[in-house]
């Protein structure tokens, strides 16, 4: 309080909105500087600072009833004393985040994070911020069931000025306790402004350069409905499957026989590969089990299960499929990895089968109504959903619009084909899609590729992204890929789409493009798209017009 250095005081101010009025509020039990404010329910919380000296850490809790109560009262202090630390409350608990040892004289910059659960007053330790941040008390906010952290300042002994003033947006996930990289500031600023406005994050003020002087520059960024550019990746992959492992994102594709590693926390490529897989391939149906990547199937690697290890960084061969198929349906459910359709001898399968990783044992299942290749399958966490494809060989041609849907306490299809309402066909006939992603109760299908299908671009490749709403059984759409691709495999990390490499032009073709999809919340559309109906659309399905091999 007063001109600098001015001590801490244990001043508290609440401001009515409505009448415009500032009143005096119940004072601190004694002063502090630089601490954590946040509300839970009608209780607001104070932790952390420094004592009036400037430099001591406190790791005082107070909380203050707002129904009533003239004090504060003693809650669990916090695990590590420290100040200029950002919160949020999110789902019931409070994130104390990053933060700085000492003030005035040598101040250190932290990477800790903590949560605090108000119905037990215990702390607990959570996953650390990718580098250390403080000085972003008022560019941490929630969004979407996550905490967003834009800039801030990263301060180690001795000084680095290139790091100093941090650019970062980082994204935490409470639900994988991971802290994921999402984009940089025009410039490093320490204490911005920072908060989502409909569908932008807009970032304003905060201070610049090695004195940290203000500024008054304001930015947007679209931020929902939104694609955005992640660092390429370190060499053109297409026919891509990946799967994410802790704070990792693995990456195979034709071209390569090494695992590509992506690290989700520091927005950077390993600089080295990791183990060649041992059939090298492409077109694998790929899903994360246990702490592991399975490939199933594959061109080149026809029928094979390969088995992932991040630990050991090596492959290892699990039991064979029962049928020996290539560009395979498939989705985790359950513990177990269901698998449908294919290439198998030149020609589409419709057998599926289910294989258990614990047991490394495969068993037939119902075999689906219509066989198809090169289809997106995911999952609702009960049943497996087939989306479009193709027939016949591994060549492209138009594909078909249906959606099938198998259910394992069944062991029954059902499918578009059965009924114009349920499920509501794919508004647009294509293969080549990868996964579909599943998030907030909707399916997100990608891209893809056509012989002559209408939508396409020149390279006869798609832009597209159809989101098919499963409850209300329909199909809206999303904002088109910048980089139209196919042969893509989406997956979903803090509520985004990560999308690495693929193919430019229909057939043999790759891409190092890597970027990824914020979705758009439901129930909207983009102006230029065009809602789909339910109606029944019958698909035409053309010769093939080149291979794929």
């Amino acid at each position: 309080m007063g001109d600098h250095p001015g001590p801490a005081t244990a001043d508290v101010w609440r401001y009515d909105v409505a009448a415009d009025r500032w009143s005096r509020g119940p004072s601190l039990p004694q002063p502090r500087g630089g601490g954590v404010l946040f509300l839970e329910n009608r209780h607001l919380h104070y932790a952390g600072g420094f004592l009036p000296d400037r430099m001591t850490n406190s790791p005082d809790h107070w909380q203050l009833s707002l129904d009533g109560n003239s004090h504060w009262t003693v809650k669990a202090p916090m695990p590590e004393a420290r100040g200029q630390l950002s919160g949020a409350m999110l789902n019931g608990v409070f994130y104390a985040i990053g933060g700085q040892f000492g003030h005035d004289q040598g101040p250190t910059d932290l990477t800790l994070v903590h949560r605090y659960d108000p119905t037990t007053d215990q702390w607990a330790e959570a996953a650390p911020l990718p580098h250390p941040v403080s000085h972003a008390e008022s560019s941490t906010f929630v969004m979407d069931g996550r905490v967003i952290v834009v800039g801030g300042r990263n301060h180690q002994e001795p000084r680095t000025s290139d790091r100093r003033l941090l650019s970062s947006v980082l994204l935490y996930d409470p639900g994988r306790d991971l802290w994921i990289a999402l984009d940089r500031l025009p410039r490093g600023l320490t204490g911005p402004a920072a908060a989502l406005i409909g569908s932008d994050l807009i970032v304003s003020a905060g201070g610049e350069g090695p004195r940290e002087m203000p500024i008054a520059d304001t930015w947007a960024l679209p931020f929902r409905d939104a694609w955005r550019p992640l660092p390429p990746l370190p060499l053109a992959l297409g026919e891509v499957s990946a799967g994410v492992i802790g704070r990792h994102l693995y990456v195979v594709g034709s071209g390569a026989a090494n695992t590509l590693r992506y690290d989700l926390s520091s927005g950077e490529w390993a600089a080295g590969s990791t183990a060649q897989r041992l059939y090298a391939g492409d077109h694998h149906a790929a899903e994360v089990l246990g702490g592991r990547l399975y490939l199933i199937g594959g061109v080149q690697a026809e029928g094979r299960t390969q088995i992932y290890d991040p630990t050991t960084d090596r492959w290892r061969l699990g039991a064979p499929m029962p049928f020996a198929a290539a560009s395979s349906a498939s989705a985790a459910i359950g513990g177990l990895i269901y698998v449908a359709g294919g290439i198998v001898d030149d020609s589409t399968t419709a057998q599926a089968a289910v294989y258990d990783p614990i047991r490394d044992s495969w068993r037939s299942i119902a075999t689906m109504p219509a066989g198809r290749n090169h289809a997106a399958s995911g999952t609702d966490g009960h049943r497996l959903f087939v989306f479009g494809g193709r027939t016949g060989r591994n060549s492209v041609s138009n594909g078909f619009d249906d959606v099938q849907i198998y259910d394992p306490a069944t062991d029954r299809w059902s499918t578009s084909a059965d009924s114009a309402a349920h499920p509501a066909p794919l508004p647009q006939a294509r293969g080549g899609m990868g996964k579909a992603v599943y998030i907030a109760g909707s399916f997100y299908i990608l891209g893809g590729e056509t012989g002559n299908g209408p939508g396409a671009n020149p390279e006869r490749v798609y832009a597209r992204v159809d989101i098919y709403d499963v409850q209300q059984n329909r199909w809206r759409r999303g904002r088109d890929m910048p980089v139209p691709r196919h042969g893509v495999f989406p997956v979903e990390v803090g509520g985004r789409i990560f999308l690495a490499g693929g193919g430019a032009a229909a057939g043999r073709s790759a891409t190092s493009t890597f970027d990824y999809y914020t979705p758009p919340p439901p129930g909207t559309t983009v102006e230029s798209s065009v809602t789909a109906t339910a109606t029944r659309k019958p698909a035409t399905h053309h010769p093939a017009t080149d291979s794929t091999r």
